[in-house]
């Protein structure tokens, strides 16, 4: 059975699949494997969220790209009250990101954390928006923006750790082309 088929199944059954504790409980009860519960519900709400977000035009939708991306030795992005602006130095994942996103039309922000990502949807109120962060911090925003009615879709870092982190940039970059 498709993922598709099997979530729009479980929504039948009025199974809540809004929440990662949801979606925890929900496995726990199948007796299925909560281990990679992050993975599974970021991947559950990229999936979910697919065709709203795909209805939105890049050029309404706001990218998020987690700080923690920037080579902190090296970085000369300077801080305003939208995030730090990238020098595009190429001396991190950043900067073949933002190239992608510009080219498409998203307007992108590299910010330090949930709440000033919630402050910058206030001030330009998107229809859809990207983000790339540690799993903590994107399940944290897909559920208020979830609640806000806002589709989603992200990646998360393929290494944490909050200085210096990694992501898979193709993943982004193919994730963005939605």
């Amino acid at each position: 059975m498709s993922i598709d088929k099997s979530v729009k199944r479980l929504i039948e059954l009025g199974i809540d699949l809004g929440t990662k504790d949801a979606v925890k409980s929900t496995l726990e009860a199948l007796g299925a494997e909560t281990s990679y519960i992050d993975e599974i519900y970021i991947t559950l709400k990229n999936h979910l969220n697919m065709r709203a977000f795909a209805a939105v035009p890049p050029n309404q939708r706001l990218l998020f790209i987690s700080h923690c991306l920037r080579n902190i030795s090296v970085c000369k992005a300077e801080m305003t009250e939208d995030g730090y602006v990238c020098k595009r130095c190429g001396s991190c994942d950043i900067n073949p990101i933002l190239d992608e996103a510009d080219r498409l039309g998203y307007r992108t922000f590299i910010v330090p954390g949930g709440s000033m990502v919630f402050k910058i949807v206030e001030k330009y109120r998107p229809k859809a928006c990207f983000g790339v962060a540690c799993y903590y911090e994107l399940e944290e925003a897909i559920s208020k923006l979830s609640n806000a009615g806002i589709p989603t879709r992200s990646v998360p870092l393929s290494k944490t750790g909050c200085v210096n982190t990694k992501v898979d940039v193709e993943r982004v970059i193919k994730a963005l082309n939605v």
